[in-house]
């Protein structure tokens, strides 16, 4: 009789373990976030004095990361930001042209396709983050950037503002969020 309830705690032991093992971590490649980030950043420049009005109607939900903590859930739901973030950045990429010429934006190109690949690199490391649910934190963001964005004359202002938002999103995740990121070997 005591053998067999050792060997049932030593098997329910081993099954904990393998159960532990075969739970993937969903976790994004911390030097390719940085590296969005970088080039994010030295897309352009800063942001326009003129477009400051439009800070009322474009202001990125400061709720929507948790405190700084390396728990797993918090770390989840920081990533999902990210994740997030960049799936509808690059929704609105696909459906919105960039304001060239006079009153436009001035990024450079080589920069901005270098950016949107690794977002689709993001997005693909990221696609386990999808079902986080979040209750839609930031639907009325992301809509208030495409209300600006079908304004032909805040169309530019609207790009400024998606672009210092996701920057802002990014360095989030990279300070405050730093142990959630994996920092192995990005290949």
């Amino acid at each position: 009789m005591m053998l067999s309830s050792v060997l049932l705690v030593f098997l329910q032991v081993c099954s904990l373990q393998l159960t532990a093992v075969a739970v993937p971590t969903c976790r994004l490649q911390g030097k390719v976030v940085q590296s969005a980030h970088d080039l994010l950043r030295d897309l352009g420049g800063k942001f326009p004095d003129h477009c400051r009005p439009y800070n009322a109607n474009i202001s990125f939900p400061g709720s929507a990361f948790p405190a700084a903590t390396a728990s797993h859930p918090k770390c989840r739901q920081a990533l999902w930001v990210v994740y997030e973030s960049l799936r509808e950045a690059g929704l609105i990429f696909d459906d919105h042209e960039l304001p060239v010429g006079e009153g436009g934006v001035t990024w450079d190109d080589k920069k901005l396709e270098d950016f949107q690949n690794l977002q689709h690199r993001l997005l693909e490391e990221g696609s386990c983050l999808s079902s986080v649910d979040t209750s839609g934190v930031l639907s009325p963001y992301f809509s208030n950037v495409t209300a600006v964005l079908q304004q032909q004359d805040s169309a530019a202002c609207g790009w400024m503002a998606l672009r210092r938002d996701l920057l802002r999103v990014l360095m989030s995740v990279l300070h405050q969020h730093h142990s959630c990121l994996s920092w192995g070997n990005a290949h």
